[in-house]
């Protein structure tokens, strides 16, 4: 291989195929997220190739559950983030990464010399994974669905706290700012699968997941009282969605209870939720956004 770099066996089929097109999308994200940070990140050092290997891999056993050809599947997973910070930026002029994607996966591609046919189909794929229907492309719909289950579970809990150490946040910021999404998508992660394998695999990760975030929250509002609630809201859009808000017990500045201002707005690559959390009582107010998952 090469460099003599040893890749996990999910990526061996494609290192035994085209050997070095690994290691050049590893390289590619690599550079392109230490860009991104402003060059602060050691070199070798990824979270986003982390996640690229680990959706490699539920890629791959969905495929295979699926009884198809598990080599396309792991390319498009290979590259479905590798644009995500391309030039070292993030969604320049609102641009979703999938195309800068699907534009390197065919240049690289063609350079290590893969078919018409298997190109043509991992660009598409890639490009389905933006604003795609249900099952509209079955390369989408796996990597999809592997994307989404490694961010859940035990390791998408770890991540969670990866990710909120790497943006400087305490955990009661990051409770505030983003675990009314992680609970949200815990709970519908069944009917936000594509696949039958995903399913399968998404029934047990979602219970994993809502278990430990509720002892989470129950041992962060211990040491902390009066801590945080966990309040339900049931929006139509289109299609009914209990979301998850995470909210302080009470207003911190009177103690009153809260009440609930939401809009859904068209973002970059979602439906972006958007819920005003007033006080009844002396209107302090806070805001939780995030986009909703597809259902």
């Amino acid at each position: 291989m090469t460099g003599g770099t040893k890749y996990p066996e999910t990526l061996s089929g494609v290192e035994d195929r085209y050997p070095g097109l690994v290691d050049r999308v590893r390289r590619l994200i690599e550079e392109s997220e230490r860009a991104y940070n402003g060059g602060a990140r050691e070199r070798g050092s990824s979270f986003l190739w982390e996640h690229t290997v680990h959706v490699a891999s539920l890629a791959r056993r969905i495929a295979l559950a699926e009884k198809r050809d598990p080599l396309p599947s792991v390319l498009v997973a290979l590259f479905h983030d590798a644009g995500k910070f391309s030039g070292g930026r993030y969604h320049e002029g609102d641009r979703p990464e999938e195309e800068a994607s699907a534009a390197l996966a065919r240049k690289a591609l063609r350079e290590f010399a893969a078919p018409a046919g298997l190109t043509k189909d991992i660009v598409s794929g890639l490009k389905a994974l933006y604003g795609e229907k249900r099952s509209a492309h079955p390369l989408a719909a796996v990597v999809h669905d592997a994307d989404f289950l490694a961010k859940s579970g035990a390791l998408g809990v770890a991540h969670f706290f990866v990710k909120s150490t790497l943006r400087g946040r305490t955990l009661r910021d990051a409770v505030m700012n983003t675990l009314s999404k992680e609970l949200t998508y815990a709970a519908v992660l069944p009917l936000n699968m594509r696949t039958a394998a995903g399913r399968g695999l998404a029934r047990a990760k979602s219970r994993d997941s809502l278990r430990f975030f509720g002892r989470f929250l129950g041992e962060l509002n211990e040491a902390a009282p009066p801590g945080f609630r966990v309040a339900a809201l049931g929006i139509l859009s289109p299609e009914f969605i209990k979301v998850r808000l995470v909210v302080p017990a009470a207003c911190d500045r009177c103690n009153g209870s809260w009440r609930y201002e939401h809009s859904i707005a068209a973002g970059v690559k979602c439906r972006e939720l958007r819920v005003l959390v007033r006080c009844r009582r002396c209107d302090s107010r806070s805001e939780i956004s995030f986009c909703l998952p597809e259902l």
